[in-house]
């Protein structure tokens, strides 16, 4: 049997229209899309009108910040959970090789914690945190079902396939998908999850991830042949923002309510720094659309591992001690009022399964406010204090330069409190 008939009943039930306030009226359904790889100077230099389009239609967060590497920011949104936490150690990448798998215990995953409430949830896309051959391992975490290609394709791991050829894991089961380019059949899986009315729909993009390539050309408007890796990554972002058209604008029609994010900065290939703590590694952007979200821009700090608290508010679950411990809801701020977090916190390690507490010298790890970040062991073993108001290319360490003002001293003292706490 098909997954979409073992859900006939969800399918059947009526899509909420919902109200003004999410304390209020009958919970949300959402929609939650991530893409990969999306840095700000990729989307600042490609056409994407329909991502322009949410920015005016919704609530647009520029200061949106994740772990530097995939795996990580997919763990943080699937436990809650940091990944320095030893019951975790989740810092860096699943590769090749890494025998790691995201733990389901002492922390309850989001899909487990939603379908312990009677509400659906279903994971597409890529999963990227454990090896593609544990076709079962999304649904120890709750997804039930589970459709997408679990790893990278193409050149980065053996079997893999490539953007027009895959192995696909469809509720434990694997097969082969040919001649159907992976943007488009991960949208289809989505637009297809939207009609049948699941209650928590997470859409894991592949693109624009490499390898790079050439994507139909009726999904982009760049000039062919397209030259060299840029061009390509622009027409892969391109493309999904064509195939995302598609979908996004069903789901608010059907009264999801609809939050699209990066999950990391732009690739080191096309002169991005993914992998580091600076900016670039780290500060992505978030879209939010839907009942009760004002139109605007929003400069709030915000950080992924808190959108496990806020998927629970907006489902109106009660979220436990053991249910996204390093989480705190920012549904507030989705209505246009509540205080943005006065800290933000995003560290690399090692390979996943790795404690980064006993690999002090590979742990690096930073932490920011509204105007100060904290920068340890990127590049060199010590600390350095950056003011991004006035130097947002992370040039001057303010430890070294002199004495520090007064702002300067408390914020100081204020993320390295922060990151003591990891």
């Amino acid at each position: 049997m098909l997954w979409s008939q073992k859900i006939l009943s969800v399918a059947c039930l009526a899509i909420f229209a919902g109200g003004t306030s999410y304390g209020q009226g009958p919970p949300r359904k959402l929609l939650i899309v991530e893409l990969d790889d999306v840095g700000i100077e990729l989307l600042q230099a490609t056409p994407t009108p329909h991502l322009d389009s949410l920015t005016s239609q919704g609530r647009y967060y520029p200061r949106f910040y994740t772990s530097p590497m995939c795996t990580p920011t997919r763990a943080m949104f699937q436990l809650g959970a940091r990944g320095s936490r030893p019951d975790v150690r989740c810092t860096g990448n699943v590769g090749p090789g890494n025998t790691y798998r995201l733990p389901s215990a002492p922390y309850t995953p989001l899909a487990s914690k939603v379908q312990g409430a009677g509400k659906s949830a279903i994971k597409i896309g890529k999963w990227h945190l454990c090896p593609s051959d544990l076709l079962t391992h999304p649904s120890s975490l709750g997804w039930n079902p589970y459709v997408g290609v679990m790893g990278n394709v193409g050149n980065l791991g053996v079997g893999s396939g490539d953007w027009f050829s895959y192995p696909e894991n469809r509720a434990g089961a694997s097969h082969w998908v040919s001649g159907l380019y992976l943007t488009t059949r991960e949208t289809n899986v989505g637009i297809r999850a939207v009609r049948e009315g699941y209650d928590l729909i997470s859409l894991s993009y592949h693109a624009a991830h490499r390898p790079f390539h050439d994507p139909p050309p009726n999904l982009h408007t760049l000039t062919l042949p397209l030259i060299g890796q840029w061009d390509q990554a622009r027409a892969s972002l391109q493309a999904l923002d064509t195939e995302l058209a598609r979908l996004t604008p069903l789901a608010l029609a059907l009264g999801y309510t609809v939050i699209v994010y990066s999950d990391n900065g732009l690739a080191g290939p096309l002169g991005g720094l993914k992998g580091t703590v600076y900016e670039g590694g780290v500060h992505t952007m978030l879209w939010a659309l839907g009942p009760g979200i004002p139109q605007g821009t929003d400069d709030s700090l915000i950080e992924v591992v808190d959108l496990y608290a806020t998927v629970l508010e907006l489902l109106q679950i009660p979220q436990g001690p053991l249910d996204g411990p390093d989480s705190v809801s920012f549904a507030d701020l989705l209505q246009g009022s509540g205080t943005s977090p006065q800290v933000v916190i995003a560290q690399r390690g090692g390979p996943a399964g790795i404690d980064p507490h006993n690999q002090n010298h590979l742990w690096r790890r930073t932490a920011r406010e509204d105007r100060f970040k904290l920068v340890v062991n990127q590049d060199l073993l010590r600390s350095r204090l950056f003011d991004l108001w006035n130097d947002p290319l992370e040039q001057s360490d303010l430890l070294v330069a002199g004495p520090l003002s007064p702002g300067a001293l408390q914020a100081y003292g204020l993320l390295r409190a922060a990151l003591a706490g990891l």
